[in-house]
């Protein structure tokens, strides 16, 4: 048996991230689009040139939250979750995610999803796709409170607790830095998914326990077990 099967036969609650390890959010509608119109509603005139040219709508969020306007913030944030809602909608799915979130379903493992996309997205996508029965807690963006957002691991430690889970029982599997930072930072194992060119050369030095290039990998350590 793999080293990765032997963990996931150890671990009986895995966490995901949504945007990566189960589709790519911003597949038809940009990313990039999703800023400029965030930026919009602000006023580019009143953004620094970094924030105005962004093509992370992020960017523009921890910017205004930064500034302390709730109204504002208020007014970013939910325009955030509409875009997100409507890009869901033709998200393309992430290569055997939605087998690997079978598999875990039929296996009994306890499945979370956590990630800085809003939970309502992601429930969007889950049920668009019949898969929202094979996970458990979606934990998305507490609202504007950017500092809780990964690489913090409040969002981890928020999931655990709804699945009744302690973090020797969990691996988290994600494919950005700030994943497998909040990850260890929960005290959780990650397993990184280098689904990039040059991802696994940056994950190295961030130590995640596995890393893996597409979720067939995880399926087939899965299906050894």
């Amino acid at each position: 048996m793999s080293p990765l099967a032997e963990l996931l036969r150890a671990r009986r609650t895995v966490l995901l991230d949504f945007d990566g390890p189960i589709c790519a959010v911003f597949s038809t509608i940009t990313d990039r689009a999703v800023a400029t119109e965030l930026a919009a509603i602000v006023g580019t005139e009143q953004l620094p040139p970094s924030v105005r040219s962004a093509n992370d709508p992020f960017d523009v969020l921890r910017y205004v939250a930064d500034t302390g306007d709730s109204k504002l913030v208020a007014a970013i944030e939910t325009r955030f979750r509409d875009l997100e809602c409507a890009a869901v909608d033709t998200a393309e799915p992430t290569p055997g995610a939605e087998e690997v979130l079978r598999e875990l379903f039929a296996r009994s493992y306890r499945v979370g999803v956590v990630t800085n996309n809003s939970a309502a997205a992601a429930d969007r996508y889950l049920r668009r796709l019949g898969l929202r029965s094979t996970v458990g807690p979606i934990v998305g963006r507490p609202g504007a409170r950017v500092d809780l957002l990964k690489p913090s691991p409040f969002m981890l430690a928020s999931a655990m607790r709804q699945l009744s889970a302690q973090p020797a029982d969990a691996l988290f599997v994600g494919d950005s830095i700030s994943d497998v930072v909040a990850g260890h930072a929960a005290g959780v194992a990650c397993v990184a998914l280098a689904n990039k060119p040059g991802k696994a050369a940056r994950f190295a030095d961030l130590n995640p326990e596995f890393t893996i290039t597409s979720m067939f990998d995880l399926l087939a350590a899965l299906n050894e077990g």
